[in-house]
C-alpha cells in the first residue's frame, strides 16, 4: 500500500510540474548528458548549510527532465536533528529551500533515510542508456521524463519507467548503474 501511495505521489508531482517553465540552468538533458547531474549534485552538497554534511535522503529522490525544465526534487533529514525533514528543489539553475516538510506515521525515522553518498549520479547517463538498449524494436518507445531514487524495504534502487505504442515499461537499477530488472507492466 505504501509502495503504491508513493507511486501515485510522483505521478502527481510529475502532472503538476508538465505545465511549468522551459529548459534553463543546466541545459539538456539531465538524465543523459554526461556531468550535468553530477555538477547539480555537487552543488547540491556544497550549500552552505550543508557542506561538508553527511546528507542523509528521507524515502526518495526525484530527477525530472524534458518540457519542464531540468529539476532535481530531494527531503533530508536536517544536519543535526533526528527527525527534522527538509525539502529542497533544483530549479532554473539553482537550488531552493530548506523547506520544513510535515512526516506522518508510525514508522521509524531511521528505517526511512539513505546517504546521499551511496548514489554515484555519473551512473545516470548510463542507465538512460540501458533503458534506450532495452526499448529498441518497441514501436513509438519513449523514456519517461523522470527518474526516482526510491528506498523500498530497506533497499534503494533507481525507477525509470518507458512507454511504446502499445505498452508500458519498468526498470529497477542498482545505484551502481546495473539493470536489476525490466519488465512490462
Amino acid at each position: 500500500m505504501r509502495k503504491l501511495l508513493l507511486l501515485l505521489m510522483l505521478i502527481l508531482v510529475t502532472l503538476s510540474l508538465s505545465g511549468c517553465g522551459g529548459k534553463t540552468g543546466v541545459g539538456g538533458n539531465i538524465l543523459k548528458d554526461e556531468g550535468s547531474l553530477v555538477k547539480i549534485m555537487d552543488d547540491f552538497k556544497n550549500l552552505s548549510n550543508l557542506k561538508g554534511k553527511d546528507i542523509m535522503v528521507f524515502q526518495s529522490l526525484s530527477i525530472f527532465t524534458g518540457e519542464t525544465g531540468n529539476r532535481v526534487m530531494i527531503n533530508i533529514l536536517k544536519p543535526g536533528t533526528k527527525e527534522d525533514v527538509d525539502a529542497y528543489e533544483y530549479k532554473n539553475g539553482s537550488w531552493s529551500g530548506p523547506k520544513p516538510v510535515q512526516i506522518t506515521g508510525r514508522g521509524k525515522m531511521d528505517s526511512n533515510l539513505f546517504p546521499l553518498r551511496d548514489i554515484d549520479f555519473s551512473k545516470v547517463p548510463a542507465m538512460y542508456k540501458i533503458m534506450e538498449t532495452e526499448l529498441k524494436g518497441f514501436e513509438g518507445a519513449k523514456i519517461d521524463d523522470f527518474l526516482t531514487f526510491q528506498l523500498w524495504s530497506g533497499k534503494v534502487t533507481g525507477l525509470f519507467g518507458a512507454t511504446s505504442t502499445r505498452a508500458k515499461f519498468n526498470a529497477e537499477f542498482a545505484l551502481d548503474g546495473k539493470l536489476i530488472k525490466f519488465s512490462k507492466r
